[in-house]
């Protein structure tokens, strides 16, 4: 994508990628994505990819490249979206369900690395 990128705007690169990529794909494919960034870019992240991103601090300053992350949404969004699933307003069909009792919260976190997709939904049944 980098070189593609690159070539596409005479060498100037876009101002910015957004990164959606899910826990099983590769850092390379991230990396490659910065090098599509024209200096002063912006790379956004609301993948979900688990393997850890090696990043060359020193080139981002050189080039001034941003990342930003993202965490989805606020505590207070996510108590909104509760409040609409619970009022049966949001249909939660869609998401593939992991339901774990209480005793079995810690296998239920050590699983998130492994969903498939950002859309599963790990319930915990107190």
């Amino acid at each position: 994508m980098g070189q593609w990128a690159k070539e596409l705007t005479g060498g100037w690169g876009v101002d910015s990628v957004i990164d959606a990529l899910g826990p099983g794909a590769p850092a390379s494919t991230m990396l490659d994505a910065f090098q599509a960034l024209r200096r002063g870019g912006r790379a956004i992240d609301i993948g979900g990819m688990s393997e850890t991103l090696p990043l060359n601090v020193h080139w981002l300053m050189d080039n001034l490249i941003q990342l930003i992350g993202s965490n989805w949404f606020s505590p207070q969004e996510g108590q909104e979206m509760m409040d609409l699933a619970e009022a049966g307003l949001l249909d939660l069909s869609i998401f593939e369900h992991h339901c774990y009792p209480l005793a079995q919260v810690n296998e239920a976190i050590s699983g998130l690395p492994n969903r498939i997709g950002g859309f599963s939904n790990f319930v915990i049944n107190p």
